[in-house]
């Protein structure tokens, strides 16, 4: 399918290009392929067939080990129009409404986030890799417009069917790396809820402690610690409005660079819920976390404000 012997640079222009790329990776086998010669063993090539593949399987080689932008520019610059091509003459067999220009980007998408699977084993590596990107590539575009049936006719020797029981590897990736930020954004959030916490004082960490973490009644909390229901239902809202306050300030002081921007926002809502009456303030209870040296035998009756 990948199959070409076209060449879009001259041979001197190639070499040349080679050249720059060794000094900018130190990779030898481009060494020996900007002077001619085979990366590996032999002194010289047995076609222009296997010049060919023996360059575009060692840049592949080299941009796996090195990450190096010109190479994989080299590399899509040799191989654009052989791959475009084989992508146009798959098209023109079946009834479609794709640009094909639409797939190249895509089956080099892959290449580009892909590089750790390629194996450079033999002189036409590349080509073979390409081949089954390409027809995979295609596959789900055909798919997507509901023409997998038509699709596989062409090659079913070739083609294997998407599993759709398994998550696409692009999707994984994305949904590795926003758990990734929601993790890191709620390890903050209870950094700074423990930060605020500690600077209450001692009768309303307990009270909340109490109420939010042992899960003790309003009324039964209100009589262990000898006041009113009416004030410990203060004694609850203030300290739920200096923590979220002093939450959103710690925040601001931050700066949105090294938040989510949505997490402000998200704050100011939690703190309108917090201070509100114990109904509202429900989701918040996963929020508090209990303090440091306090125990449930404790007299709660000692504290004072």
């Amino acid at each position: 399918m990948l199959h070409s012997t076209h060449n879009p640079l001259d041979a001197q222009a190639l070499a040349g290009r080679l050249l720059e790329l060794w000094e900018q990776t130190g990779d030898a086998a481009l060494l020996r392929l900007a002077r001619g010669l085979p990366p590996h063993g032999a002194a010289r090539f047995a076609s222009e067939q296997e010049r060919a593949d023996w360059t575009s399987t060692c840049l592949m080689d080299s941009y796996k080990n090195t990450g190096e932008p010109a190479v994989f520019a080299l590399l899509f610059e040799l191989n654009r129009g052989a791959f475009l091509h084989a992508i146009h003459c798959s098209l023109r067999r079946v009834p479609h409404q794709i640009d094909e220009h639409d797939v190249l980007q895509e089956v080099f998408l892959n290449i580009y986030r892909y590089p750790h699977r390629f194996v450079a084993d033999r002189a036409d590596a590349f080509r073979g890799w390409g081949h089954r990107i390409a027809r995979n590539t295609l596959l789900k575009f055909l798919k997507g417009r509901s023409r997998l049936a038509r699709f596989q006719s062409m090659d079913e020797d070739v083609l294997q069917p998407e599993d759709v029981r398994t998550r696409r590897p692009d999707r994984a990736a994305s949904e590795a790396e926003s758990a990734g930020v929601v993790n890191g954004a709620y390890v903050l959030y209870l950094s700074l809820y423990l930060l605020h916490f500690e600077r209450l004082s001692a009768k309303e960490r307990l009270a909340l402690t109490m109420v939010e973490v042992d899960g003790v009644s309003y009324r039964d909390a209100a009589a262990a610690l000898g006041i009113r229901l009416e004030n410990l239902k203060m004694v609850i809202f203030r300290g739920r409005r200096k923590i979220f306050r002093g939450m959103e300030r710690s925040l601001g002081e931050l700066g949105g660079a090294a938040l989510p921007a949505a997490l402000p926002g998200e704050l100011r809502h939690l703190s309108a819920a917090a201070c509100g009456d114990r109904a509202t303030a429900t989701p918040t209870r996963a929020g508090f976390v209990r303090v440091p040296g306090h125990a449930r035998g404790r007299d709660p009756r000692a504290v004072h404000d």
